[in-house]
Order: C-alpha cells, then sequence, then structure tokens
C-alpha cells in the first residue's frame, strides 16, 4: 500500500515488500536490472536511491537476479554514507554479460524509463484526494498580505479571497500591465501547506512521470520516508499563449515508451494559469472546450495512446484565465456562466498610480519628490491611460540613463521625461524646472 502523508494519517512508512508497491513484479525487476546496466556499478545504498525504494524491498530480486546469474558482486563499497550499514547495503553491485543481455531484451520490448520506482495509479489517486479537502485558509489580512505592494480595489480583493477559499475557477481580465500575472503568482503563496507527489505513476505496464522541476519546487524540511514521494510546493503551472491541445494530453515518448503527464495533472493540487488567453494558436472556445467538462465534473478523461487505454484524473487544480483582450470577444454567454468569478483588474487612480511610484523609488535608491507626479500626469501622460506596471519601468529606465552618466538617480523633468521617452514616447521636447509646479491633474 502507499502510505498517505503524516497530516492525514499520523504516520509515514516506506514500503518493505515488494507486495506493498502494488506495482506489478517484473516492472520493478525490469527497473532493478535496466538501472544497473544503465550505470554498470551501484552500491546496495545508492541503488535505494536512484530507485526510492529500501534495501529490503530490492533484496529478493537481488538474490533472485545472482542466482540466475544475472548480477554479481564487487565487494564493499567506499561511500562515507554506507558505514554502519547491513552488509548487503554496502556491496557493490554489477550486471554480468547475461544480465546486459538481459536488460536489452527488456528494454526492447518495454518501458525505458530510468529513475523512482512509480507508485500505482490507484494509490496516486487516494493521496492526492486525501491533499485536497474542505475549503482553503485563507482570509483578508493573509491575502492583502501576499498581494504585497500590488495596488488593488478592496472589491478586486475580496473576489480573489472568494475563489481562492473555495478553489473555484477565475476569469481575470483587464489591460496590460495592472498585475494580472502578478496575482495569480501572488495566490500561490496561500494555496495551503506543500504537497506530497510521485516521481512516476504505473497503470498496468505503463508509466507516466508526473514531477517535473518546472512547475514542482521542492519544499523546504523533511522528505517523505516513502523516496518514490517528493514533498513539493503547491504547483503553480503557467501555460501563456504558446500553449499547444497536445500539452492537455499524455505525451507519449515512442523511443523510451513511457508517458509524460499533461500540464493540468502537473497543476493538481494546486493552480493552472491559462495567461495571455486568447492569443494562443488554438481558437479560444476549442480551447475552452476542453476545460468544460473537467472544471464541472472535477475529473478528467485521458487516453493512454500506445495501449487505447482511458484513465479518469482528478481534476483538483484551481483553473485562472487570463487576458487583456475583451471577454466578449473571446468566450459566449454560456461559458462565462461557468466560471465562478469573473475579475475585472483596472487601471490605478492616480493615488494609486503616486503610491507605486513612491514605492519604485523606495525600491531602487531614487530619492522621491510629490511634484514629480504632478508633472507625469499634466506634461507627458496626458490622457494616456495609467498603468500599474509603469512607475518600475520608468524608474528603471531612469536609474539606468543616470548610471550610464555616472550621476546619481533623481527625479527632475529632465530625467523623468528621458524615462518616459525610453518607455513610451521617441517624442523629445524642451523642458524646465518650472513645470514642478503645476498641480496634479485628478
Amino acid at each position: 500500500m502507499l502510505y498517505l502523508p503524516a497530516m492525514q494519517t499520523g504516520a509515514i512508512e516506506a514500503p518493505k515488500r515488494i507486495e506493498d508497491l502494488h506495482v506489478r513484479r517484473d516492472l520493478v525487476a525490469s527497473l532493478l536490472l535496466r538501472t544497473l546496466a544503465f550505470s554498470d556499478q551501484l552500491s546496495g545504498a545508492a541503488l535505494e536511491t536512484r530507485l526510492g525504494l529500501p534495501f529490503e524491498t530490492l533484496q529478493p530480486l537481488i538474490e533472485e537476479f545472482q542466482k540466475t546469474q544475472l548480477m554479481d558482486t564487487l565487494g564493499f563499497s567506499n561511500e562515507p554514507a554506507v558505514e554502519g550499514r547491513p552488509i548487503p547495503v554496502r556491496m557493490n553491485y554489477t550486471v554480468s554479460s547475461a544480465g546486459r543481455q538481459r536488460a536489452a531484451e527488456m528494454s526492447a520490448v518495454q518501458t525505458r524509463y530510468l529513475g523512482p520506482c512509480p507508485i500505482n495509479f490507484e494509490d496516486y489517486l487516494s493521496l492526492v484526494r486525501s491533499q485536497v479537502t474542505g475549503k482553503a485558509n485563507v482570509t483578508d489580512s493573509a491575502l492583502k498580505k501576499a498581494l504585497g505592494t500590488l495596488e488593488l480595489e478592496q472589491h478586486v480583493i475580496d473576489q480573489i479571497g472568494g475563489a481562492m477559499v473555495s478553489r473555484a475557477s477565475l476569469f481575470i481580465f483587464g489591460a496590460p500591465g495592472n498585475g494580472k500575472s502578478t496575482i495569480t503568482e501572488r495566490m500561490a503563496l496561500l494555496m495551503g501547506a506543500p504537497i506530497e507527489i510521485p516521481h512516476a505513476v504505473s497503470v498496468g505496464d505503463e508509466i507516466i512521470r508526473v514531477i517535473d522541476p518546472v512547475y514542482h519546487k521542492i519544499a523546504e524540511g523533511e522528505q517523505p520516508i516513502d523516496r518514490r514521494l517528493v514533498k513539493v510546493e503547491r504547483p503553480v503551472v503557467v501555460a501563456g499563449g504558446e500553449l499547444k491541445l497536445q500539452q492537455l494530453d499524455l505525451t507519449y515518448d515512442a523511443s523510451n515508451r513511457y508517458y509524460e503527464a499533461p500540464l493540468q495533472w502537473k497543476a493538481n493540487a494546486g493552480v493552472f494559469v491559462i495567461d495571455d488567453f486568447g492569443r494562443q494558436e488554438v481558437p479560444p472556445m476549442r480551447l475552452l472546450n476542453r476545460f468544460i467538462v473537467p472544471m464541472e465534473k472535477k475529473v478528467d478523461y485521458l487516453d493512454l495512446s500506445a495501449s487505447g487505454r482511458k484513465i479518469e484524473l482528478p481534476f483538483l487544480c484551481q483553473v485562472v484565465f487570463s487576458t487583456n483582450l475583451s471577454p466578449t470577444e473571446l468566450v459566449d454567454e454560456a461559458f462565462l456562466r461557468r466560471m465562478a468569478y469573473k475579475i475585472g483588474v483596472g487601471n490605478p487612480s492616480p493615488e494609486a498610480f503616486g503610491r507605486i511610484l513612491r514605492y519604485e523609488c523606495d525600491r531602487q535608491g531614487v530619492s522621491f519628490d510629490e511634484k514629480a507626479i504632478g508633472y507625469l500626469l499634466n506634461n507627458l501622460y496626458g490622457k494616456k491611460p495609467l498603468r500599474g506596471s509603469h512607475p518600475r519601468a520608468l524608474i528603471a529606465r531612469l536609474v539606468d540613463l543616470a548610471n550610464y552618466r555616472q550621476e546619481s538617480p533623481r527625479l527632475t523633468p529632465q530625467t523623468l521625461k528621458e524615462a518616459f521617452d525610453a518607455c513610451f514616447n521617441p517624442a523629445l521636447g524642451s523642458l524646465t524646472e518650472d513645470d514642478w509646479a503645476r498641480p496634479a491633474i485628478n
């Protein structure tokens, strides 16, 4: 059996017998022999690490391979980590000529997956469901702390909080540069305690690799005793304009004969963000139709293309669609009705813009001047819409130019105009210090 995390069961144990794995014996035997053949020589302790299994689980297979002369021993390992361990764990093992031939035969007809032993698919289902229970514990103060200096209106914060508490689907829209992507990144800080995920999952003889270092960040603290599992932070999987429908299906590696889990699987128990929605090659409605059933039924259906089997996967990630295009031009009313929360992120007010500008000056070591806000709004922006990301870009360009001139960065009409032109406007004009005196337009 698979032993669930301590927060659910009160105890964690590693499997002690092959029968405890609920994985086919010949699959484990093949993985052991091929791992050894690939590495040429490994100690018993190294085999434990490579396969994620205690030596006592592997020992019956090793003894069987030794009796059939597929494996040999090469004396004791000099690895410091094996000192004090039982003698079989300290021994070095290698494959014989017959064993190497057998490993090659296995590789020709079976999976070529190398890595920690996969867990049984049914055990995976129990594991992931145990880590997504009830409502998330998200409070207004905790959400504001996670959002940090992001300037958002209270009603927007409230809707984000409601979506997070219920782990409901979320549709975020608004002009670019006002924090939509930042919101989804900060949501990850409130997703909850780290989770345990397997390196790989087995469905009969077929193996699906789940863990992905791109999306799964190793959590601090102790790792599971069952080393087939890894404790990671709640995943945030972001797919932008490059997203293709194929990435939402199991990807079969024909040369190595195993599958790669799709993006929504890797996001399970976390957040799956479709960023820049509407800019993918696939038409928006076709992409949305792919998610309608999983979002409503909380289950996704995936095809094991090599065998023709189909599996049901719990769809336990929170889906967030983010776009700077008009929602009414992308989706119809029927789909919007299925989205639990629709949040519009608007442009910052002049007051909020000023606070962001002050923060960026403090962050980049530039002395702040209140007159800068009035100058920017009156003389540079005019009717140009404000964006929450503009102050960061303006101050960064201002600092760049000051460093180039080997000067201390200062807020003056000249430096602000140069920074503004570098970011937004190629036309340069003459400026005077009198421009500071004009009050801000509200």
